[in-house]
């Protein structure tokens, strides 16, 4: 499963071109720059604020974003022409670590380095993810896997497989709160202290890669928290770890530009009238939902340029919704309560942004901002379930779905690059414009993609269908902190 989801990613990886990946420009000249001034990679600019850095990796995407119709071939310059840009992390806006850690894969040859990366990343979710597996409980297992697929299309997919910082924030919301909800759970010593330096380690990556994934990581403690909670001193000295997680979250959120956003101060400033505000709060409410199923699908990828087909959308808001209500057939106190925080989360933070900056759903914050709070909703939905309602046809018909869903979204957006959407047809291949100098095309790339992932959801379906046929051992009572003296 871990090898033919891997496989799946790296279709992903490179099915679109350098820079395809939103504000790309920006996120690859603050990688290649990381490391300070080297040379045939970045130079110190004019100012403090600017940095001398290749011009490929500041106009990759120029001919073509925006635009579905063009394809990815667009003239480049060469290795060794660089321009002053102030166009990249110069003033601490993002926090530093995960253009740091991606900053040694950097290279004059810009597109090696951007496929490289790429699979750093999805090595990096799969590895963790496989990780995580292995060490929490056979209770929580089937929250992963099953809550992963059903929010991973395909959006997930895209990013994940991108040098987007969101790769690593989608990443840490699924292994954060799982290492913690299982630390919760453990008797053993020795797998509490592999599970909550799990924790600390999906914590880092994703304080260390985005503002908000900071705040998310933080909330990914206190929900798996929340679902441990007991009125006892033996959970009072068990959450003591995880509090020192928050607060590790906290000092790097506070650390990075995103904490400006924080300030209520601003809108006042701003001179916005009372009325004013409640009309943009109004509109922004119902434009709300458009962030959730943007997520699944009904947003464009790349650029919000890439626009899918109702064959992928359609399927993926019917797998994730009916994977949710699947888990909302039991819900305890507990339960309720760590549910109710996630999801007054993916309605309060992206409308406090928007009313904070006076903007409207579509125009500044995007789904992949509140892309992680989904991921942890799905997946707490899926915990406390005393019995498995999940018979072999809706196993097979998940898998069917996801599978088609991915499919075409991979085709389309192979498709809007290699020859721009104004070129049809399921043959890649005809009349192509783009590519990489690869020994295989497009097609070998899209029927790899749609095979792995199809290979992977099928592994699930037939493991869950032998192991937890009947029931689990995720009932409530069982959850509460099991912690020696």
């Amino acid at each position: 499963m871990p090898l033919a989801m891997f496989l799946a990613l790296a279709s992903w990886a490179i099915a679109s071109p350098v820079g395809s990946s939103p504000d790309d420009d920006y996120h690859m000249a603050s990688i290649w720059c990381a490391q300070g001034p080297r040379e045939g990679l970045c130079g110190q600019g004019d100012t403090a604020d600017e940095r001398r850095v290749p011009e490929q990796v500041l106009e990759a995407s120029q001919c073509y974003s925006f635009d579905a119709t063009q394809a990815a071939s667009c003239p480049q310059s060469d290795a060794d022409d660089f321009v002053e840009s102030d166009r990249g992390n110069f003033r601490g806006d993002y926090p530093p670590l995960y253009y740091l850690a991606l900053s040694p894969f950097a290279s004059p040859d810009v597109s090696f380095s951007v496929i490289v990366m790429r699979l750093v990343n999805a090595a990096v979710f799969v590895g963790l993810l496989t990780l995580a597996f292995g060490l929490v409980g056979r209770s929580l297992r089937g929250a992963l896997l099953w809550g992963t697929a059903a929010a991973m299309v395909p959006l997930g997919m895209f990013l994940v497989a991108s040098v987007n910082p969101s790769s690593w924030a989608i990443t840490s919301a699924i292994i954060t709160w799982l290492a913690v909800t299982a630390y919760f759970r453990e008797d053993d010593r020795r797998r509490r202290i592999a599970l909550i330096a799990l924790a600390l380690v999906g914590t880092i990556i994703g304080a260390g890669a985005r503002g908000d994934s900071a705040v998310y990581s933080g909330l990914a403690i206190v929900v798996g928290t929340v679902l441990a909670f007991s009125p006892t001193r033996r959970f009072l000295r068990a959450a003591a770890a995880p509090a020192l997680l928050v607060v590790v979250a906290l000092i790097f959120f506070f650390a990075s530009g995103h904490a400006n956003a924080a300030n209520p101060t601003t809108l006042a400033d701003d001179g916005a009238s009372a009325g004013e505000v409640w009309g943009l709060t109004l509109t922004n409410l119902t434009l709300l939902p458009q962030l959730w199923t943007g997520a699944l699908g009904t947003a464009g990828l790349g650029w919000l340029d890439t626009f899918l087909p109702p064959l992928v959308w359609v399927p993926a808001i019917a797998t994730y919704a009916a994977v949710l209500f699947w888990g909302l057939q039991q819900v305890g106190r507990r339960k309720g309560i760590a549910l109710a925080l996630v999801a007054a989360s993916l309605v309060a933070i992206p409308m406090y942004i928007l009313v904070h900056d006076q903007v409207y759903v579509g125009t500044y914050v995007q789904p992949r901002y509140v892309y992680p709070l989904m991921l942890i909703l799905i997946m707490v939905s899926l915990t406390g379930l005393r019995r498995v309602e999940l018979s072999t046809p809706q196993r097979w018909a998940l898998v069917a779905a996801l599978s088609i869903a991915n499919g075409a979204a991979l085709h389309t957006n192979l498709r809007r690059y290699v020859t721009g959407t104004d070129v049809g047809g399921a043959n890649l291949e005809s009349s192509i414009e783009w590519w990489w100098g690869l020994p295989f095309g497009p097609n070998v790339v899209w029927l790899a993609g749609t095979v792995a992932f199809s290979v992977s959801l099928i592994a699930l379906a037939i493991w869950w269908g032998t192991q937890h046929t009947d029931r689990t051992r995720d009932a409530e009572p069982e959850i509460e902190p099991k912690v020696t003296a």
